[in-house]
């Protein structure tokens, strides 16, 4: 069974606080109590150093609590513009640190809400959803990897199709989206 409280002291979430962007080595992650506690100080360590019991493979089919943005929302709570905001949703969802990517992969993604968006606005808003689902990415200033979900190895062409769909619920609280990912047919798992 997992611990399920972990302390901060002397923790990689500490490291991170004192030192800043870490890459930490997989001999310090197994040193690491409750790590799925401290994920967020993941996101500058790639998946080859994380422990093998926090990555998962195959088809993922998840439900988040929460809707994609409307276009006032998106611009209004920087949250949803944020991939990291999304990889924790996904993690928490999964209790998995990171995943092996399908190459190529389908990505469904299906909003439940209590009223429906343009599907520009729908696109759009989702783009940091499927960011979080890339196994890393380029666009800091100083050049460091961030390493996110890695369900997904990149969103460019030839690397994802992405499908969108929305469905009304009878009242917001039953409000979540639904993200699958799978191999587009033909294709194997990277």
């Amino acid at each position: 069974m997992l611990a399920r409280s972990s302390s901060w002291i002397n923790s990689i979430s500490e490291e991170i606080d004192q030192k800043g962007p870490t890459v930490f080595t997989a001999a310090r992650l197994a040193r690491q109590d409750c790590l799925l506690a401290h994920r967020s100080a993941l996101f500058f360590t790639p998946t080859k150093n994380i422990p093998q019991e926090w990555v998962d493979s195959g088809p993922l089919d998840i439900s988040i609590p929460i809707v994609s943005p409307d276009y006032t929302d998106f611009f209004e709570i920087p949250s949803y513009r944020t991939p990291r905001f999304w990889v924790d949703l996904i993690q928490r969802q999964t209790a998995k640190l990171r995943w092996k990517p399908f190459v190529p992969a389908r990505v469904d993604i299906i909003r439940y809400d209590y009223f429906q968006i343009r599907w520009d606005h729908l696109s759009w808003g989702t783009k940091a959803l499927v960011d979080a689902l890339k196994v890393r990415t380029t666009g800091r200033r100083d050049g460091r990897y961030l390493y996110y979900f890695g369900a997904i190895l990149d969103d460019g062409p030839g690397f994802i199709q992405v499908h969108y769909d929305q469905r009304k619920v009878g009242h917001p609280k039953s409000a979540r989206m639904r993200i699958k990912v799978t191999a587009l047919v033909g294709s194997v798992d990277a």
